[in-house]
């Protein structure tokens, strides 16, 4: 059988088949033991498997591609492949395997495929590998596997990941483009897990006209600088804004040079948006949160179609205000009223006695939930509301319970970009619900509790 494969690939094969020698493999048995952990550690250097990069670096193709090799190789395996939902999942992931298993037909016709549940099974082996969301909890909670595929894993709370991989017996697969501040970095850390970093210069593969496009963001001269763990080096230091590499003046000239773009999608690095609002903000655990004991105020910023956003926020008198996001979801998904949505999903708001500051632009929830025995008044909003909330939010010290959506959010909000390609003092109004929702009851106690920034 042969196949074409990228240099991600022979990277990402390389690592998974990089197999403890005897003396390793014996080593690590005494210290499994003397640490009192169960059964024998596995031959294989490294558990986790992480591929991170930029655009079209074929990370998700070539760990596809593996996994074919691992079934049509090995005996009644599982696998499964994570999205955040199980549409996107088979959308998406699904629809590559697809386009890999028929690059063969004698492949192709060893595999039955259940459309019901997103399943293919390879007759000579017996393994089968499926395709899953964690949009479903009891999936999650239930299934168990021998290998997890995390697609685009900044997807997943960590929790989520946690409870997944707890559930597979041997190894655990991921990818990712570059996120700022993302979890998973930390397991960088952890000599069970091995990072592998790759862009569109590593896949062959990639149409000319999308190389042609990525490299028309490179802000400097092509040589006249180095990249050394994820971090941009010019004459031996980190590149910043007073030592920067001699710029390609034909992009600049051209008006394609983006030094955010060529960092994050052509070199596949992490960079923080030029023109991102909110910075600094500090995380806590649920119990430090919960351990605050200072009054309770939620803010709620409503959706049909876009997600309802409800935050829960703490004061301590000084200067710090402390977030937990709560809920998050479409009213449009759900057939409970309003009503029945907060006291089922968002318990710690109390009847009669919790403070809430709804979206002032849907009066008609304000009056429902009103109605209903609730103590909620409607935002401050008018002319320049926003702009003055986010001027009000950057003169406080934030903490926050890390959560998928609200570090989204957190990280994505920005402010439009001019012609010239410089911030301007509008925001973008898109996936901001738990900021709104966070901004209502700020701008709420600073006004009722006269604090002064």
């Amino acid at each position: 059988m042969d196949i074409n494969v990228s240099e991600t690939y022979e990277r990402t094969i390389a690592v998974y088949h990089d197999k403890l020698n005897a003396n390793e493999y014996n080593l690590r048995l005494k210290q499994h033991i003397k640490d009192g952990l169960s059964g024998k550690p596995s031959h294989h250097r490294y558990r986790q498997i992480v591929s991170m990069g930029g655009s079209r670096s074929s990370k998700t193709w070539s760990i596809l591609q593996m996994l074919l090799i691992e079934m049509m190789t090995r005996k009644n395996l599982k696998i499964t492949v994570w999205r955040d939902t199980k549409v996107t999942c088979r959308g998406t992931v699904m629809d590559n395997w697809k386009d890999i298993i028929m690059f063969d037909e004698s492949v192709f016709l060893n595999f039955k495929e259940n459309k019901q549940t997103a399943t293919f099974i390879y007759f000579k082996t017996g393994s089968r590998i499926i395709f899953e969301g964690a949009d479903s909890i009891g999936k999650v909670l239930g299934g168990t596997q021998d290998i997890s595929y995390f697609n685009e894993i900044t997807q997943f709370s960590k929790s989520v990941y946690l409870q997944i991989t707890q559930r597979t017996g041997e190894r655990v697969i991921a990818d990712y483009n570059p996120h700022e501040d993302f979890w998973l970095e930390k397991y960088r850390l952890d000599p069970d897990t091995v990072f592998i970093h790759s862009d569109f210069s590593h896949n062959v593969f990639c149409p000319p006209n999308i190389v042609k496009q990525l490299l028309s963001y490179e802000p400097w001269i092509r040589d006249s600088y180095e990249v050394e763990d994820g971090v941009v080096m010019y004459k031996g230091k980190p590149v910043d804004r007073y030592n920067k590499p001699p710029r390609n003046l034909l992009n600049w000239e051209r008006g394609t040079a983006d030094e955010y773009m060529w960092l994050v999608f052509g070199l596949g690095i992490g960079s923080e948006r030029p023109n991102r609002i909110y910075r600094g903000w500090h995380k806590i655990s649920i119990n430090e949160f919960l351990e605050k004991e200072y009054v309770s105020y939620f803010g709620l910023d409503f959706g049909s179609s876009a997600p309802t956003a409800c935050i829960e926020v703490k004061y301590d008198g000084d200067g710090a205000f402390y977030v937990c996001p709560r809920f998050y979801k479409p009213l449009g998904e759900i057939t409970e009223s309003i009503n029945t949505v907060i006291k089922v999903h968002i318990p710690q708001i109390i009847n009669g006695e919790s403070i809430i500051v709804g979206d002032s632009a849907k009066q008609t929830y304000i009056d429902i939930i009103r109605d209903d025995g609730h103590l909620i008044v409607p935002a401050i909003k008018g002319g320049g509301s926003v702009n003055a909330r986010i001027t009000l939010i950057q003169g406080f010290t934030i903490y926050y319970v890390p959560d998928k959506d609200f570090e989204s959010e957190y990280q994505n909000y920005s402010w439009h970009i001019d012609r010239y390609d410089k911030p301007t003092d509008q925001p973008i109004k898109d996936n901001d619900h738990y900021m709104d929702a966070m901004g209502y009851v700020i701008a709420y106690l600073v006004k009722i509790l006269s604090i002064k920034i």
